[in-house]
């Protein structure tokens, strides 16, 4: 009996982990964010959101206050990305209303919920408030990380489209001047992440026909990607088409000028 009695000792040792790990219930809140962070990875995003629903389920019975405001930040994120504005701002209100009551009001977290709300908002193109939100996220994040940060940066750059999207071209450059600043110093001139400054900062110039001042930054993003992706890439065919729509309004507003 004693070898009987050893191996069941052994094979219960064996166990404990795994029912420490699982729980009663099923996998932990943990288990569900590696799950949804896998389909996310794989572009799955519904799939991604029921994992992180559970996972904020999970988060809510253990008292995980933390992980349930990051757990309804993704899945707003994500809900934000299929155009489902309402529920993506149902989620991103728990999060800030819970966010705000858990953490310090310059918590990297709150601003995450404060850069997704004001994604959504100007996907509804709610400016005012998606503005509100933006200068938040940047505030915050300007406090906790410094000026040059990459999140910063990525601050810079939504307020920036914000504004380009309202028509308020001098603020949009505004804007993409200090992302393309920040990004400049963090990864280089030629660094791939500055590529989409120089893009939109050359659109901001030509709403505002500085078609100069459009074609140097269109110029810069194709160098840029063509650096990346190698001559003769099918993606550069958009870049170049920037490029060839600011010569042609340059050539028109010439023929205006002096007509024949």
């Amino acid at each position: 009996m004693a070898p009987i009695k050893f191996a069941l000792s052994c094979l219960l040792f064996l166990l404990l982990p795994i029912c420490f790990l699982f729980g009663q219930g099923g996998p932990l809140a943990g288990d569900y964010v590696r799950m949804a962070e896998d389909f996310k990875t794989n572009s799955q995003r519904d799939s991604a959101i029921i994992y992180y629903e559970k996972a904020s389920g999970e988060y809510q019975k253990q008292g995980d206050l933390e992980g349930y405001v990051r757990s309804c930040n993704q899945i707003g994120i994500l809900l934000t990305r299929q155009d489902k504005y309402a529920p993506a701002k149902s989620y991103l209100d728990k999060a800030l209303t819970t966010g705000l009551s858990i953490f310090d009001s310059t918590h990297l977290e709150v601003a995450v919920t404060y850069l997704a709300l004001g994604v959504v908002y100007a996907a509804e193109e709610q400016y005012s408030q998606s503005l509100g939100y933006h200068h938040k996220a940047l505030s915050i994040r300007l406090q906790k990380l410094g000026r040059y940060h990459a999140d910063v940066a990525t601050s810079y750059g939504n307020i920036g489209n914000v504004y380009y999207n309202s028509k308020d071209y001098d603020r949009a450059i505004d804007a993409h001047l200090e992302a393309k600043k920040i990004r400049a110093k963090l990864y280089g001139k030629s660094g791939a992440e500055i590529t989409p400054s120089y893009t939109f900062l050359g659109r901001a110039y030509r709403e505002k026909s500085k078609y100069k001042s459009s074609l140097k930054y269109f110029k810069k993003a194709l160098t840029n990607k063509t650096e990346q992706l190698g001559v003769g890439h099918k993606d550069l065919a958009r870049f170049q088409k920037e490029i060839d729509e600011v010569i042609l309004l340059m050539e028109n507003k010439k023929k205006a000028a002096f007509p024949k």
